[in-house]
Formats: structure tokens, C-alpha cells, sequence
């Protein structure tokens, strides 16, 4: 499993067009071949920051994703909307389970 994490902070006054960038970006991409599980959350200390959390079933599936033209649009929109360069972190899990166990 391939867990990818990223965070950006949007601009006040550009809040409003990153969500709605955010929301089509995840609703499409959950729709992927590999693709398990795709959200964004906004911090409840601070509206502006958003993360993203992905999990794809293989590093291929990710690739295919990261080469998409709806993948590459949306990229090319963030720029205007954001304080600071997104960070993006890759972990590759071998394993999961419930705490405790």
C-alpha cells in the first residue's frame, strides 16, 4: 500500500476556489484504478491549511495517477491559490492495523 500525504496553505482571499479545486480533484481521483481512499481536510485551527491523505494499492497505481491530465490541470491552477510550495510525502506500508493489536 502506498500512502501519500501532502499539505498546502491556501490564500484567504483564494480559500473558496482552492475547496472547490480540492473537491473535484478528490471526487475524480477516487474514482482511479487503485485508488482506496482520497480526502482532503482543512485544519480546525486554521481554515486555510489543507492536507491531503491517499492511499493507493500500488506505487503503479499512484504513477498512473500523477500522469493524469485532470491531476495536471488542477496542479497548474494551485500556484495562484497558495501562500507556499505544497509539501508531498510518499510512505510505502507494509503493514496495518487496528492500535493495540
Amino acid at each position: 500500500m502506498i500512502l501519500v500525504i501532502a499539505a498546502a496553505h491556501a490564500r484567504p482571499d483564494r480559500r473558496e476556489d482552492m475547496v472547490a479545486l480540492l473537491a473535484g480533484l478528490a471526487r475524480r481521483s477516487r474514482g482511479e484504478q487503485g485508488c482506496t481512499s482520497y480526502v482532503f481536510t482543512s485544519d480546525i485551527e486554521d481554515p486555510n491549511a489543507f492536507t491531503s491523505i491517499e492511499q493507493w494499492e500500488s506505487r503503479e497505481d499512484l504513477d498512473r495517477h500523477m500522469g493524469t491530465p485532470e491531476l495536471a490541470e488542477a496542479l497548474s491552477k494551485l500556484p495562484d491559490m497558495i501562500t507556499a510550495e505544497p509539501t508531498i510525502t510518499v510512505h510505502e506500508v507494509s503493514r496495518t492495523a487496528p492500535y493495540g493489536s
